[in-house]
């Protein structure tokens, strides 16, 4: 088994919204944070979240994502390695925290509330983090309706097909779920004809491919509800906000979590 994220950069350049923030989606948390003057810590190496703030440090546990997409250290901004879950910061020295489906990239609800624990404790007094989140729907879709969906051309483009498979097919509570093999291994049983599937849809094979990826990949992701993230969220920030993340595919299932007034336990 590999953990995926060594190899994850070489195929950045082909991803697009959901999993990627765009310009819009920049845009609103630069406002929900006030981050023109804030110095940030950025969970991930991100590139469109990267250039926020009037400085940052970025965090991630891959030193190959660091090397593969940071765009290089310069006086205000620079990356480490390091685990989210006990982050290399000090208490109460951070303006703002924000990530980009951070949430998801953590496997259990024990890991999410850490996570939450470790940006309550990193914050400032006044601080504020924003995190875009992957929610499933409270209602879990059927993998044959999502093929249907596909075929009729009512998904617009790979990685939101991707996503939804991956929340159809999670454990459920209170973990919610999904070894990212099992991902792969799900789209290739209900589309084995690559070839045919980017004629039907116009999607780039290069594209379709990216999922290749998570083949024995020992990670695993999670996708809880909306209501699920906020309820955790709620357990260490005061103030837990829900922000629409902007316009682009599957975007109703990615809005922001703003949190403020941290909880230091």
């Amino acid at each position: 088994m590999t953990n995926h994220w060594d190899n994850y950069h070489r195929h950045w350049r082909l991803l697009d919204a959901p999993l990627r923030p765009t310009p819009e989606t920049v845009g609103i948390f630069e406002r929900e944070v006030s981050l023109v003057n804030a110095d940030v810590l950025l969970l991930g190496v991100t590139p469109e979240l990267a250039v926020l703030g009037r400085s940052m440090l970025a965090i991630d546990q891959s030193a190959a994502m660091i090397s593969g997409v940071w765009a290089g250290d310069h006086t205000s901004r620079s990356a480490m390695a390091g685990n989210w879950l006990d982050l290399p910061v000090a208490g109460a020295s951070t303006e703002a925290v924000i990530g980009d489906g951070c949430l998801s990239a953590v496997a259990s609800k024990a890991a999410r509330n850490r996570l939450h624990g470790e940006i309550a404790r990193v914050l400032r007094p006044g601080g504020r983090a924003a995190i875009r989140v992957f929610a499933a729907p409270e209602t879990t879709e059927d993998l044959a309706s999502i093929e249907a969906q596909v075929l009729a051309g009512a998904i617009e483009n790979f990685h939101a097909l991707k996503w939804r498979i991956a929340m159809a097919c999670t454990t459920g509570g209170p973990d919610f779920a999904i070894q990212v093999r099992m991902i792969r291994d799900t789209f290739d049983g209900l589309f084995p004809d690559r070839e045919a599937l980017a004629a039907r849809t116009g999607w780039s094979i290069a594209s379709i491919n990216t999922i290749d990826v998570y083949a024995d990949s020992d990670v695993s992701y999670s996708f809880a509800t909306l209501a699920v993230l906020v309820d955790e969220a709620s357990g260490w920030f005061g103030d837990v906000r829900v922000v629409p993340s902007g316009s682009y595919p599957l975007a109703e299932r990615c809005p922001l979590l703003v949190l403020g007034s941290p909880r230091r336990r």
